[in-house]
């Protein structure tokens, strides 16, 4: 059984592993100039594997009620026993799975040394344009810097990956591959991104982290993340955001824009912040403005709080008349903020969209194309932050690989083979 898999990211090599380990003939396509490039920019480059604290919310979809049925067939727990037995040592912090050594290059460095123990064939700078299927075979159309040439498969793992992290949308032709087989695709839109917003202040609050809660109004839904908050000259980023960010990018396909609101003292209610400024403004007679805030949040938050509210930051905070200190107070407990957008693909982790799940089986074959597979990024999926989204990638590949592998017979070892073509 000869398999081709398009793309050597983590989805590929797990699927070309697991093919190899059921004797299939397997051969990697991979477009860059070496495989599990954007293994290595995981995590902060620790390489956050997969997650022990698996729930099926923790993923988004179009058709989110495939994605059970698909997880199931392997666990966080079979992806520990995967890397184990190739001979990675892992830990586990809360959840969290990462390489003992924490260092995302061990993760990408057992991968290729078990392709190369199977005898999988590696091609490297090797760009696919085109895919057919004739006499009930895989026709793959490629060029290099060598030249043009085919390759012809029985079975086809489509493992390309997403829009994220590409600098050119041209580099992008995952979904122009699935398209030639008419499987339905759902456009790509940034997920695990920064959000740009509208308000001038950001410049002064650049560089600012902080635990908060952001709150984030879209589609006739509420959404809410609490974390580490960090702002930036054109918004906001960090891990809150890059958790809405999938529903911002979403909505703003159809609206100009979206309502935030930043909630800077998450741990006390509305109330008791109400109630501890009006004390604070009785015991502290003769501070300032200014003072009246110190130690509460960052400075530049509360000067520029101070300055939409039109209080200068040495006015005598007894002296300032009606509710106008007050008022500037409570808006750290809910600071509104307008997105207008999200930061492109290219510093996006992940994509939300792409190939949609009614189309496929839960063992990632193309419904109307036998002997298709789709894994990873490529399909319509994505989750949160904190490893989920690598456990996709190894279940995925691990389910294609182990389905398209059926029915053959152990090859002859053969020598790994990596060059360009």
């Amino acid at each position: 059984m000869k398999i081709g898999i398009i793309g050597g990211g983590a989805s590929g090599m797990a699927a070309a592993i697991a093919a190899a380990d059921r004797g299939a003939d397997v051969t990697i396509l991979e477009r860059n100039e070496r495989i599990g490039k954007k293994i290595l920019a995981t995590g902060n480059g620790k390489c956050n594997l997969s997650n022990l604290d698996m729930s099926y919310e923790y993923y988004h979809s179009d058709n989110p009620e495939r994605i059970p049925s698909i997880l199931a067939q392997f666990t966080p727990e079979d992806t520990l026993a995967f890397f184990h037995d190739l001979g990675l040592m892992t830990r586990e912090k809360n959840g969290y799975c990462y390489p003992f050594c924490e260092q995302a290059s061990a993760v990408l460095d057992v991968l290729r040394f078990a392709l190369e123990r199977r005898g999988v064939g590696v091609e490297t700078g090797c760009r696919v344009r085109k895919t057919e299927k004739k006499n009930g075979q895989f026709l793959v159309h490629m060029e290099s810097e060598c030249g043009c040439r085919q390759a012809v498969f029985d079975k086809m793992i489509l493992s390309c990956g997403s829009r994220a992290g590409l600098k050119k949308d041209s580099e992008e032709n995952g979904m122009e591959l699935a398209g030639l087989f008419s499987l339905r695709r759902i456009p790509f839109t940034p997920a695990l991104v920064q959000l740009r917003c509208r308000e001038s202040c950001f410049r002064a609050l650049a560089g600012v982290r902080c635990q908060a809660e952001v709150t984030l109004q879209a589609d006739d839904h509420i959404y809410r993340e609490y974390g580490e908050l960090q702002l930036t000259e054109y918004g906001i980023s960090g891990i809150p955001v890059f958790q809405l960010s999938r529903h911002a990018a979403k909505a703003l396909r159809r609206e100009k824009t979206l309502q935030a609101a930043i909630d800077f003292l998450p741990q006390i209610s509305k109330a008791a912040w109400e109630q501890s400024l009006q004390n604070r403004l009785r015991k502290m007679a003769g501070i300032s403005a200014e003072q009246f805030f110190t130690g509460t949040v960052h400075k530049k938050i509360t000067g520029v709080l101070l300055q939409e509210s039109g209080i200068a930051p040495s006015a005598p905070a007894a002296g300032i008349t009606g509710r106008r200190l007050l008022d500037a107070g409570m808006q750290l407990k809910c600071f509104p903020v307008t997105v207008t957008g999200t930061n492109p693909f290219a510093q996006a982790q992940v994509c939300a969209g792409g190939v949609a799940l009614t189309g496929i089986t839960d063992k990632l074959e193309a419904k109307r194309e036998p002997g298709l597979y789709i894994t990873g990024e490529l399909l319509d999926v994505d989750g949160r932050c904190g490893g989920y989204n690598l456990q996709w990638a190894w279940a995925t590949g691990i389910i294609a690989g182990r389905a398209a592998a059926e029915g053959s017979r152990p090859a002859p070892a053969r020598k790994h083979n990596r060059r360009k073509v």
